[in-house]
């Protein structure tokens, strides 16, 4: 996948930490992602689906980037209760169905484990860094 720089930032007493690596898909450009502290090495997209739209497509990186099976989609209806459900997650898209007649409006969170790092040993021996 090429090399990765890590960028932490030190802010009110907080560490935030950045990654900068090669873009997986597109060549000549990077990707700039910030950290989201969890149990395992992951990236997320989050946005809001309306205007009668069933289909997320996901960022065309997470091809390379995600693990195959790790996607999670939490969606939240605006609006209405609209009985949304997850069709299913494949070719790089969430498929979402509703209600017969009501048009989907929904904010949606997706998360996906990393599959270009090793996964992460969140209990270690010792202690600190």
């Amino acid at each position: 996948m090429g090399e990765t720089n890590e960028i932490r930032i030190c802010w009110r007493h907080r560490v935030v930490i950045l990654m900068k690596i090669n873009h997986p898909v597109e060549e000549g450009k990077s990707l700039v992602y910030g950290s989201l502290d969890g149990p395992e090495n992951s990236v997320y997209c989050r946005g809001r689906l309306k205007g009668g739209k069933k289909v997320i497509n996901l960022p065309v990186e997470w091809v390379e980037l995600v693990r195959p099976g790790s996607v999670t989609v939490s969606i939240t209806p605006v609006g209405s209760f609209q009985d949304i459900i997850i069709k299913g997650v494949s070719d790089n898209q969430v498929k979402l169905e509703a209600r017969p007649g009501v048009p989907i409006d929904c904010h949606y969170f997706i998360i996906g484990e990393r599959q270009d790092v090793p996964r992460l040993e969140v209990i270690q021996d010792g202690s600190g860094i």
